[in-house]
């Protein structure tokens, strides 16, 4: 059953593009109850790629504010959170129910200086130009094809002012690909707008993540 699922995922995420994965997060609570739960348990928090992802963000101080796009009920946010209390964080995701989820947990762990809103990974009208000095994505750029990948990234440019930091699926083969998820050439979509040498690649660990993760996974950081 599950395999056959599988082979009917990937022949809508084909056709429709961003369409399919939209429709499956949002909707994603009616048949897993508890997965906005789960990305802020222990074992979701302590997994090691975030630490990895934290600390390429630490590594852009001074900052201000930070917005993650896909934030789910917020596990990276909490540890921004935690190691820069001062600054104010943004997140946003496609789910209602994740973005409830986080709002509730954030306030019984007393702490304010989080906000989190629904909305389209594409859509950030909510910001001004040059508003956020760092915005990062953490596995989201994966669902989101070649039918919205250029329009969001315009509009991360047009949002950050200091810093892009995307952990995400790269390859130097073609400028999009699809293996379960999508897959991006990020060196042929920023080079447009960014000079090359303000776009660094840093592969990650093999022993960081499985699957795919130990062949297309990179944090990808574009210096505005």
């Amino acid at each position: 059953m599950k395999k056959l699922l599988r082979k009917i995922k990937r022949f809508l995420d084909k056709v429709l593009g961003t369409k399919s994965d939209e429709l499956y997060w949002k909707s994603r609570h009616f048949f897993n109850k508890k997965w906005a739960e789960k990305y802020i348990s222990e074992e979701s928090l302590n997994h090691p790629h975030r630490k990895f992802l934290i600390d390429k963000i630490s590594a852009c101080v001074p900052f201000e504010n930070v917005l993650e796009i896909g934030c789910a009920s917020g596990p990276n946010l909490y540890l921004l959170a935690k190691k820069f209390p001062n600054i104010k964080i943004y997140g946003v995701d496609i789910s209602k129910k994740a973005v409830m989820t986080g709002q509730k947990w954030f306030q019984k762990q007393n702490i304010r200086n989080i906000s989190l809103f629904s909305g389209r990974a594409e859509n950030l009208s909510q910001f001004s130009d040059k508003a956020i000095d760092i915005i990062f994505t953490d596995a989201v750029l994966i669902y989101i094809g070649p039918d919205k990948i250029k329009k969001l990234i315009n509009e991360m440019l047009r949002v950050a002012k200091k810093a892009i930091i995307l952990n995400e699926w790269h390859s130097d083969d073609f400028e999009h690909f699809y293996d379960d998820h999508w897959v991006h050439n990020y060196k042929l979509l920023f080079k447009k707008f960014i000079p090359e040498e303000k776009i660094k690649f840093t592969k990650l660990p093999e022993n960081l993540w499985g699957g795919n993760w130990s062949k297309f996974g990179y944090i990808i950081e574009i210096i505005i």
